[in-house]
């Protein structure tokens, strides 16, 4: 796709300065970045050099180090964190948050909170615990999870062992393909193509150039160890749309979800891969959904306002997306050509029957949170489902074709 006027604008992952434990910022690789209105200088304190943290003011003001070398965390004897602050007014609630992302080998973040008081400087040790993880960036909260603000000095970070980080992820070779889609039917959310109206981001991802010539060609890279990413709209009426569409390529991702949320109540709905697709790996890969598949889940097309791709909890998985709209063209697939598959008796005490003009290679029933409840293989036009042991409510079942997936609705007695 071209670059047009209407980028989305992302507080993305600055690749920034690097460096690693300990930090006493007498380097000027030491220096963090500040993000949401957080400003970070190294300062001289009577000689020595010091961080100095100027909060922004916002819910999660942060500064953030990206590190030239992870930091393991993983050997319990050896994972006390310590460094010292010192506040300068002191007249805060002195709630602070230290928080490691990136995780390989373990859980994709960890966080402690920390307290402080008054003005003169402070000790601070954090013990992270078991289980854990070698991590490639140290996020430091101040004030974390209020609108207070106070200046802080920073110094001695300490703790842990080096480790060489994991050699760099794949990247696409080339954008994701040009969408041929008529503009008239298109509202866009994001993407190159089509005129974007988005008001507001949320979330943390990066706007990546893919064109390797002189041209620019975006797509949102998301890594799903850190945080999901989205954006917010007009509140616009998309009933007329038949689908939503995105492109996706990844390497390593094991799971992620489109969501679309609609207001007045402001609720979301996902479409969570790999519980309703197979994730494709080291290829673009487009995914067309019928708004069928959302309306069934109760989203309400007439009042949409926002979407974002998301994970249940952070997740190791890095993925670009590109070509993120709805349409209300009639798409020339052969993806959604189950719709004649017949299910009977609705609603069901015990059995569950399906009779397909397809053989269904496999069916998923999953509740009203997304869960799956079970994954069983088919390979067959006629078939049953023992449905005695679910609670009374109402499920859906994802009925997969090769390539070929439909959602339909059905109600437990």
């Amino acid at each position: 796709m071209k670059k047009i006027t209407f980028l989305i604008l992302f507080f993305g992952i600055m690749n920034g300065y690097s460096q690693s434990f300990p930090l006493d910022f007498s380097d000027p690789l030491d220096l963090m970045t500040g993000y949401d209105g957080c400003s970070v200088t190294i300062i001289d304190d009577s000689g020595n050099m010091v961080a100095q943290v100027v909060g922004g003011g916002q819910f999660y003001d942060t500064a953030q180090l990206n590190l030239a070398e992870n930091l393991n965390l993983s050997d319990d004897a050896n994972n006390t964190i310590t460094f010292m602050i010192k506040p300068s007014a002191g007249t805060t609630s002195g709630n602070h948050l230290l928080k490691f992302e990136g995780g390989v080998a373990g859980p994709a973040t960890v966080e402690l909170p920390f307290t402080t008081s008054g003005t003169a400087w402070q000790s601070v040790s954090l013990d992270f615990g078991s289980g854990l993880g070698n991590y490639s960036k140290v996020v430091l909260f101040t004030d974390f999870a209020n609108n207070e603000t106070d200046t802080y000095w920073i110094d001695d970070f300490a703790g842990g062992t080096n480790v060489a980080p994991p050699p760099p992820l794949p990247t696409p070779s080339t954008p994701a393909p040009v969408p041929l889609a008529d503009p008239a039917t298109v509202v866009s959310m994001y993407g190159e193509s089509y005129p974007n109206t988005y008001q507001y981001s949320f979330g943390t991802a990066t706007d990546v150039d893919l064109d390797s010539g002189s041209g620019i060609n975006n797509a949102i890279k998301i890594d799903f160890a850190v945080a999901g990413f989205g954006a917010g709209y007009t509140q616009t009426d998309v009933s007329s749309a038949q689908y939503v569409h995105f492109d996706y390529w990844t390497s390593d991702a094991t799971t992620f979800g489109l969501y679309l949320i609609s207001n007045s109540p402001v609720m979301e709905y996902v479409y969570r891969l790999p519980e309703q697709e197979a994730i494709v790996l080291n290829t673009w890969k487009s995914v067309t959904i019928p708004m069928s598949y959302f309306t069934n889940l109760g989203f309400n097309s007439s009042t949409w306002f926002q979407y974002k791709f998301d994970v249940l909890a952070a997740t190791a998985g890095t993925v670009y997306f590109d070509n993120i709209y709805f349409t209300s063209a009639a798409l020339h697939t052969e993806d959604f050509n189950l719709s004649n598959i017949k299910m009977y008796p609705n609603p069901s005490s015990n059995i569950l029957n399906f009779q397909s003009n397809e053989v269904i290679d496999k069916v998923l029933v999953y509740n009203k949170l997304g869960q799956i409840l079970f994954d069983k293989s088919v390979q067959n036009e006629l078939f049953s489902l023992d449905i005695s042991e679910l609670q009374s409510g109402q499920y859906f079942v994802n009925l997969v074709a090769g390539e070929a997936i439909t959602t339909k609705i059905f109600i437990k007695n």
